[in-house]
């Protein structure tokens, strides 16, 4: 059985670190890397990495094509968003446009691939063990339904969330309970990310 680990929101590849510290993936998995904002240059980021990433520069989201995206200025926001300098606008609160994602500091807009994350993981391999971590400021109250109503959230053994309602005055603690119930009801482990 192959094992693959999808990083919804790398942001500067930290996730991937901290999974692999954590022991939760080895050396044996195929590790996708999604992340929107082209500032954290992730395409170059994963050749760092002695371990098998595929980058793509695109917003894990419910379509295929293009979406507008605001990046945050961490210098700006003052929010404490890790950054090894080469960006300003690298912000870990940057997000897709238009979601109802009320955040500090954006300095600037731009239009990025999208990516539709139920397509992606109906095509991966049938008998994969695939394990997702989904920090995606906001879209993951969409997609998540998105992957719920299409039935591809089945294909996942286990997610690790994490939610951001604090910044999204239609969702709460309650909508949170809601999507982690009903992915749970599906066989799909979910555990809270941070």
């Amino acid at each position: 059985m192959k094992n693959i680990f999808l990083d919804c929101g790398t942001h500067l590849c930290e996730g991937i670190i901290k999974f692999y510290n954590a022991g939760i993936i080895n050396d044996s998995f195929e590790i996708h890397a999604f992340e929107a904002n082209p500032a954290c240059m992730i395409g170059q980021r994963v050749k760092k990495i002695p371990l098998n990433i595929y980058p793509h520069e695109a917003a894990v989201w419910v379509d295929d094509g293009f979406v507008a995206f605001n990046q945050e200025n961490h210098l700006k926001s003052g929010t404490g968003s890790p950054s090894d300098g080469y960006s300003h606008v690298d912000g870990w609160g940057s997000s897709v446009a238009g979601i109802g994602f009320e955040h500090l500091g954006y300095d600037s807009n731009v239009i990025t691939p999208s990516i539709n994350f139920s397509r992606f993981l109906n095509e991966l391999p049938h008998d994969a063990n695939i394990v997702c971590k989904m920090d995606i400021e906001g879209s993951e109250f969409r997609v998540l339904r998105h992957l719920i109503k299409e039935g591809s959230i089945r294909r996942l053994s286990s997610i690790y969330v994490e939610f951001h309602s604090r910044f999204m005055p239609a969702e709460t603690s309650a909508t949170e309970k809601d999507l982690v119930d009903a992915i749970s009801s599906l066989g799909v482990k979910v555990f809270t990310w941070f």
